[in-house]
């Protein structure tokens, strides 16, 4: 009976991808290695049943014209090819599927991964020995991340107030289906592409590659967060708190680009500095589930975030974010919603997507593009950023050829989010018109080499001394008494240290030596 059992179950089980092996090198030192897992004939099996599911999202994708075209020209010819290709379609689906289960019942990895598997399945995820057993058998095994029992469920949801800050539309009733409608088919895969079938297909074993060589070359623990929404958010946390340096007892959560993922992302750019590094995926993205909208983005940061402290157990001030391109919007948020957070590193961004979206559009479009974007892709970056004063650096890549409407420098809309941080922060200083002026001129000057001789008697000492009498925010005090010239002297100072410029276009890696922590007033004390 019990061989019965596993033969049925052998035919609904997870895909199993590779086998985490440990050995002894020639010193007598533990080594990890890994095994690739599927016979090639459970390869070619999947390999249809993938076939299936492209086959599947190109048809959807197609359907508006199909519809059309069937409209017009009538069914007659769909009902033919359906005459003539589901019973061989279904057949063949139907024979891998046979196969695929056998071959696993007489293959010895697999029936004892899935007797591990069906064991931790039955057991109380909540207690002692429950959790033992998943995180052996997640030590042993790479699986099917849709088989996944959850690590950790988020005890509450994004804040609305700050996902809907600033996003006001007018959308009537009637038309929102078809506001829907543009952002999944249309808008989606513009602000998006990683959250596609295609990019995600495409990458597939680049990131299975990627997570497994952190798996086994250093320890990385993969664990799957279910948000506020019931999305799926796939992680991976590498802890060097054991490592005896102060960088490694410090947590950077890294929020991925619009096509980037952890595997293969800015996820390593903490690791290389000896920081602990946890980083995700956006909804949609990989093995996560959901669409990116703005609020399911929300979510899956504050369910990262509440992992990180409940479960990873660092404490807020040791948390650091870091957002490169869109991934600065999830950075902006949580910082804004926990500004008790270290500090944080906004990479090539932008303050608002609208600026952005509406020269990539038709321009008949553009009251169907603006709120399509204030609905569904509410990217608000710099009113975000507003409600957090602790310590950031803003990263500015010189040839970014994404974040600019004009292609160049002056055009770089992480000027705008620039801009909104000095002004929030430092009212008393950069509410002055001639100090703006100077501000304007020194955005448009791309390093401190041609910023410098703006500034003729720049003298840091006085500078350091005003910002020392204001040691904690908020700073609106900075700037009262003085005249423009001292008041531009200290705007420059501080802009100098929050603005970092980088040479290069916008995808390309950071180089370590502009990965540091942001400066502070606590820095001048």
């Amino acid at each position: 009976m019990e061989k019965l059992q596993l033969f049925v179950q052998c035919f609904r089980g997870p895909r199993l991808y590779h086998i985490y092996k440990q050995s002894m090198d020639e010193y007598g030192a533990s080594v990890d290695y890994t095994l690739e897992y599927r016979t090639i004939i459970e390869r070619w099996c999947d390999i249809l049943f993938d076939s299936y599911s492209w086959a599947g999202t190109i048809i959807k994708y197609l359907s508006p014209f199909i519809v059309y075209n069937a409209y017009k020209h009538g069914l007659e010819s769909y009902i033919a090819i359906g005459r003539v290709s589901v019973v061989p379609l279904i057949s063949v689906y139907f024979f891998a599927f046979i196969m695929r289960g056998t071959v696993r019942f007489f293959t010895p990895p697999y029936t004892e991964f899935l007797v591990s598997y069906q064991t931790a399945h039955r057991s109380d995820p909540n207690s002692e020995s429950g959790d033992k057993i998943r995180k052996t058998l997640l030590k042993q095994y790479e699986f099917d991340f849709n088989s996944w029992h959850p690590d950790f469920v988020a005890s509450f949801s994004a804040d609305k107030n700050r996902v809907g800050l600033h996003g006001n539309y007018s959308i009537p009733i009637l038309l929102q289906p078809f506001y829907y409608f543009v952002a999944t088919w249309i808008g989606k895969p513009l602000a998006y592409p990683g959250s596609t079938y295609l990019i995600n297909a495409m990458m597939r074993s680049h990131l299975d590659h990627g997570r497994i060589n952190h798996v086994a070359s250093k320890g990385a623990k993969r664990a799957k967060l279910v948000t506020s929404d019931n999305n799926n958010i796939d992680t991976l946390f590498v802890d060097n708190r054991e490592s005896g340096s102060d960088k490694g007892k410090k947590l950077v959560i890294t929020c991925e680009g619009n096509a980037a993922f952890y595997e293969v992302g800015c996820f390593e750019y903490p690791l290389k500095e000896g920081y602990s590094s946890l980083g995700w995926n956006h909804p949609g993205f990989g093995y996560s589930t959901g669409i990116p909208f703005n609020n399911a983005d929300a979510n899956a940061i504050e369910a990262v975030y509440q992992y990180a402290v409940e479960k990873l157990g660092f404490d807020p001030s040791d948390i650091s974010v870091y957002g490169w391109s869109i991934g600065g919007y999830p950075a902006a948020y949580i910082a804004s919603a926990h500004p008790e957070i270290r500090n944080v590193i906004i990479d090539a961004s932008f303050d608002d997507i609208v600026p952005l979206a509406i020269p990539r559009m038709p321009e008949f479009l553009e009251s169907v593009t603006v709120n399509c974007c204030k609905k569904y892709f509410n990217l608000h970056n710099a009113k975000l950023i507003e409600g957090y004063a602790g310590p950031i650096r803003i990263i500015r890549r010189s040839r970014d050829e994404i974040i600019s409407t004009n292609g160049y420098l002056n055009g770089n809309r992480g000027n705008y989010l620039l801009q909104a941080v000095l002004l929030s922060r430092y009212p008393g200083l950069f509410a002055d018109d001639d100090v703006r002026m100077k501000l304007d001129e020194w955005l448009d000057m791309a390093n401190v080499t041609q910023r410098q001789p703006t500034v003729p008697r720049f003298d840091a000492a006085f500078c350091k001394r005003h910002i020392q009498a204001h040691p904690n925010p908020p700073y609106t005090g900075l700037g009262e008494g003085l005249n423009t010239d001292e008041k531009t002297m200290i705007a420059y100072y501080i802009f100098s240290r929050i603005l970092t410029d980088c040479e290069g276009g916008h995808n390309d890696p950071l180089p370590p030596k502009y990965f540091k922590e942001p400066w502070s007033h606590a820095h001048e004390t």
